[in-house]
């Protein structure tokens, strides 16, 4: 008798892939189309002209092109890719010198029995740091390091994945000062800096309690039975090498001591040098790069050593590395068949001549859409804005609701599109498959809220105009 074949998610190669397959036909069937774009002195960037959209050659992308876009992808994405590998391969580093489970231990052992509380409260942390100074792909190597934290603590390695990027990624969307979005779409559409902050202070506290909700309802249900979890049976052994009962017997050493104040020190300054100096990649990586190697040395690693260790470390970040790449190739893909501002476009006229409330949903759900396309939160204001905000003056809608609506758009459907989702579940080791188990009933409850909030937006007339 033959046995019968049972469905497995295909290869993260294989579904990007597959997108990347699908955007080159759309440079075949959609009409090749672009905006006029102008310096905008108030945002430093290029913004289009949302009366200047014509059809130009069409521009289509040949099989042979779509390839090469790959390694286009991974040179285009060079920074976020060693980036990543710098700032995983940090994190990672503190688990192999033993200083992350000895503090895991002394933390467990001061919670007691409120150890539950330690996810909910990196949830906040961690949606702040979103909502805030608008970190995204800096928390890239806050993934292990909190993976490792949930399975001590017992519960899965996806909760911990989920705890960091979907927290991130909920305070990104309910943002109320980040300077990447907020900032960039309300001075494209004139409005006042931070203006209407204690309604995106609301939004960032209903959303945010919705997925504290969640996720520990998550975490309770495979707490008590392990077999429910979505990632049962698979391997995170790298993560966490000892039960939480030898954790809790761990004590900490003086290095184990000075290699956590590094950790918390570099944090601090990364935070600082982001918000006050506007650090990016280049300086968080150099801090990472030094933290590394004072903890190397303070657990007696020569720098031999300390380099062989960070080599072993990057070889689990490569596969996820070059899903960056691979998902940056789509983009590039679009930018060369000239479909992006086609796509925003026709999505924009859509919604004109609708009711207002219906219009201001609509608004949501394209942005979703042109998230697909734009991934970048600045770029995409500086290219969908120009376009919503004379679209809501022609149909009666206030810029602050076009400001929310983009918001809401660019920051959730990160966590449910392939082409970041894949990311996500590459650095952390787990199927996409998987990932969707967890986020695609929470997106539609995210959605839903979503609509609740602009409605109400459209209902109070949130302004100031």
């Amino acid at each position: 008798m033959t046995e019968k074949k049972v469905w497995r998610m295909p290869h993260g190669f294989l579904i990007i892939g597959s997108i990347l397959v699908f955007v080159t036909v759309l440079t075949w069937l959609i009409p090749a189309g672009e905006f006029e774009r102008v310096l905008d002195e108030a945002t430093g960037r290029n913004i289009v002209i949302p009366t200047s959209f014509h059809f130009v050659e069409a521009s289509p992308v040949s099989p042979f092109r779509m390839f090469a876009s790959i390694l286009a992808g991974l040179v285009d994405a060079a920074d976020v890719i060693f980036f990543t590998m710098i700032s995983y391969g940090y994190m990672c580093m503190l688990i192999h010198v033993g200083a992350f489970d000895s503090g895991i231990g002394t933390l467990i052992r001061v919670m007691g029995k409120h150890d539950r509380l330690l996810l909910p409260i990196l949830i906040w942390i961690f949606a702040l740091m979103g909502a805030s100074f608008g970190m995204y792909e800096e928390a890239y190597g806050f993934i292990p390091v909190v993976m490792g934290i949930s399975l001590a603590l017992g519960y899965d390695a996806l909760l911990g994945a989920v705890v960091v990027m979907g927290s991130v990624g909920v305070g990104f969307a309910a943002a109320f000062v980040n300077p990447y979005t907020t900032a960039i779409a309300q001075g494209i559409a004139e409005l006042p800096l931070f203006s209407g902050l204690w309604f995106r202070v609301l939004c960032f506290f209903v959303f945010v309690t919705a997925y504290t909700v969640f996720c520990m309802s998550y975490a309770h249900k495979i707490r008590k039975d392990p077999s429910k979890s979505f990632v049962y049976g698979d391997d995170f052994s790298h993560l966490v090498t000892t039960t939480k009962e030898e954790l809790i017997q761990k004590r900490m050493s003086k290095k184990d001591m000075i290699s956590l104040l590094i950790f918390v020190g570099s944090i601090v300054i990364f935070v600082l040098g982001s918000i006050y100096k506007g650090w990016y990649f280049e300086e968080i990586s150099a801090v990472f790069l030094i933290s590394m190697l004072f903890i190397g040395i303070i657990n007696g690693l020569s720098l031999s050593e300390t380099c062989s260790a960070a080599v072993n470390i990057y070889k689990e970040i490569v596969y996820a590395c070059l899903v960056i790449g691979m998902a940056r190739a789509l983009i590039i893909v679009m930018r060369e068949g000239k479909i992006i501002d086609s796509v925003c476009y026709y999505l924009a006229n859509m919604i004109l001549g609708v009711p207002k409330m219906i219009a201001a949903m609509g608004m949501v759900i394209i942005q979703n859409l042109i998230n697909f396309f734009i991934p970048s939160g600045s770029g995409q204001a500086a290219t969908s804005m120009p376009i919503m905000t004379p679209i809501a003056d022609i149909i009666g809608l206030n810029r602050q609701i076009a400001v929310v609506a983009f918001q809401f758009g660019d920051g959730f459907s990160n966590l449910f599109w392939p082409t970041q989702a894949a990311v996500d579940c590459a650095i952390a080791g787990c199927s996409l498959s998987k990932w969707y188990k967890f986020f695609a009933p929470l997106f539609v409850i995210l959605l839903s809220l979503q609509f609740l909030l602009i409605a109400f937006a459209v209902f109070i007339n949130l302004g100031p105009f």
